[in-house]
């Protein structure tokens, strides 16, 4: 069954693609919606080839109810406006082509028409039309200008006053105009310089990512576990704190590692998975990438420091399963991390 092109909220009518690209990627995480996806909304708007009433309620309504990041929320806005004014040259075009047309097809029509009068007039009706002529004198353009200034009662001084100051209002209204293109322009540039030095330094900060593991000193059991089920609650709290992009850990992460694989060589029937997270800086795949390699790597310390393998295995969750808000830096510190979750005990 073909979906509908339109969704009706509230008794009015919005456009359903461009609400289902919106939806999606608010859905995937709770981030304000960024330069990508106002990338895909413009060119879903785009590919209609006209911004109809019903897209321009839509993108309203979406920039009313989904958080934008001010980059995209930019882009989104003057992508759109230059759009619309590009469309918009060609119609004015053909009008004034129309235009252009019928006026010459007018005056044709009155050509024609005055030389079939002529071609039929007898030749004694243009006799008689000289014979009056030559009795009359023809107005003047010099005539007829002061004819029409008598009557509004303007002298020919004050007439030409008005020529001078009429052509000053032109000269300065281009000159207004010159005066606000310019700063337009300035405007212009500094905003895209401003735009430029934020994209190189968030690209710098996604470039920075690195894969490569730092070495871990052997660390010292800080806690020793007299039951069962502290050492459970202990592994269950316990979380591993990553640096921003990288495999660099916290300081203290080699101790808690080491009283960890204590807890599990002290009891081996508890089953452990390690989880591996990160952020929302950086695309979700990469993202999902490297906290596949933060899991693995804390893995492989509990194996280093005498853990046997069936105890464990590991996973990467990516940006999906955050703790705190990533709209802090404090929130994305936390986010950061490895954390383990008991799977089961098995009986003695």
């Amino acid at each position: 069954m073909a979906e509908s092109y339109y969704r009706t909220i509230s008794g009015k009518q919005y456009d359903n693609e461009l609400l289902e690209i919106a939806e999606k990627a608010t859905k995937r995480s709770k981030a304000p919606i960024g330069k990508n996806v106002a990338k895909t909304l413009f060119d879903a708007i785009k590919d209609g080839g006209d911004y109809t009433d019903v897209e321009k309620r839509t993108v309203k309504y979406i920039r009313d109810k989904f958080q934008f990041s001010p980059e995209a929320d930019e882009y989104l806005r003057s992508e759109i406006r230059k759009w619309a004014a590009k469309i918009s040259v060609p119609a004015a075009k053909k009008k004034s082509q129309s235009k252009s047309s019928t006026k010459s097809k007018s005056s044709r029509t009155q050509k024609t028409s005055i030389n079939v009068d002529e071609s039929e007039s007898s030749y004694m009706e243009i006799y008689d039309a000289r014979e009056e002529s030559s009795y009359e004198v023809a107005p003047t353009p010099e005539y007829n200008e002061l004819v029409a200034l008598n009557k509004f009662q303007i002298t020919p001084k004050q007439n030409q006053l008005g020529k001078y100051i009429l052509i000053g209002l032109i000269v300065l209204f281009f000159l207004v105009l010159i005066f606000f293109g310019v700063r337009s322009c300035n405007r212009n540039t500094q905003s895209n310089i401003s735009n430029q030095g934020s994209e190189s330094s968030q690209g710098q900060e996604t470039n920075s990512r690195s894969l490569e593991r730092v070495n871990l000193q052997t660390g010292n059991v800080s806690s020793q576990f007299d039951s069962q089920s502290k050492a459970i609650r202990y592994i269950n709290d316990l979380q591993i704190r990553f640096i921003k992009q990288s495999m660099a850990t916290e300081d203290g992460a080699a101790d808690k590692i080491a009283t960890l694989a204590e807890a599990l060589k002290t009891y081996p029937s508890i089953k452990v998975r390690v989880k591996g997270h990160t952020c929302f800086i950086g695309e979700m795949d990469e993202n999902k990438i490297l906290s596949d390699e933060r899991a693995k790597f804390i893995y492989d310390e509990l194996i280093k420091n005498g853990v046997n393998q069936s105890q464990l295995d590991y996973r990467g969750f990516g940006e999906t399963a955050e703790i705190d808000t990533n709209q802090t830096e404090s929130g994305r510190i936390k986010n950061r991390r490895v954390d383990f979750t008991v799977l089961s005990v098995n009986p003695k």
